[in-house]
């Protein structure tokens, strides 16, 4: 398959090469701003069309790209985490701190949403999976000791499930693929039709 993963993320594209695809990644410089009170879903869903939307741009006005790019499916892609608040990446330590005490002992949701565009028609597709964690009930000192590290701070929600951190995860309902970044499985039919 021919994709560009509009994205940074090495989570996101392992996640891809674990199911075959080698992808171009192409990052874009996004505007993340959300407007008060919009939900969980519509968040990363705009998000996620805004990235693709920004790589798909770029390549449609610089010729020697969109001819590079014939064929290919753009990626673009958003993951918060949801307990009565929507968290996005840490700020500082305080930050994380309040995060990780806030979700522990208790569930929370992981939201991803996915932009599929296709580079040569421009048809696209928005979708969105939903899961939930549990936490469990670890200390105060479980929290300075993970936030002293440096996993939580380009993590939504400050933890990485598939890090340090998986030892406080209790189970969730859902996807795993989709709390570390990409829900594969919500995707696969799509990309079929583009390609």
């Amino acid at each position: 398959m021919k994709i560009i993963l509009a994205s940074a993320s090495p989570r996101r594209r392992e996640i891809l090469e674990k199911h075959g695809i080698d992808p171009i990644v192409i990052p874009t410089d996004a505007d993340e701003f959300l407007r008060e009170g919009i939900g969980m879903t519509d968040a990363v869903k705009i998000l996620a069309e805004r990235k693709a939307r920004s790589c798909y741009t770029s390549i449609r006005h610089n010729p020697d790209l969109l001819n590079k790019y014939q064929g290919h499916v753009i990626i673009g892609s958003d993951t918060i985490v949801f307990k009565d608040e929507i968290m996005g990446k840490p700020v500082d330590e305080a930050d994380a701190f309040r995060m990780l005490d806030s979700i522990r002992g208790t569930s929370h949701y992981v939201v991803t949403g996915v932009c599929l565009i296709d580079v040569d028609s421009g048809d696209s597709a928005v979708i969105s999976d939903t899961t939930t964690v549990w936490c469990k009930d670890y200390s105060d000192e479980d929290i300075y000791d993970y936030i002293s590290r440096e996993e939580p701070y380009d993590k939504a929600g400050s933890y990485a499930i598939q890090g340090y951190f998986g030892r406080y995860i209790d189970h969730i309902d859902g996807d795993y693929e989709n709390v570390v970044g990409l829900p594969y499985h919500r995707i696969k039919d799509s990309l079929a039709k583009y390609i």
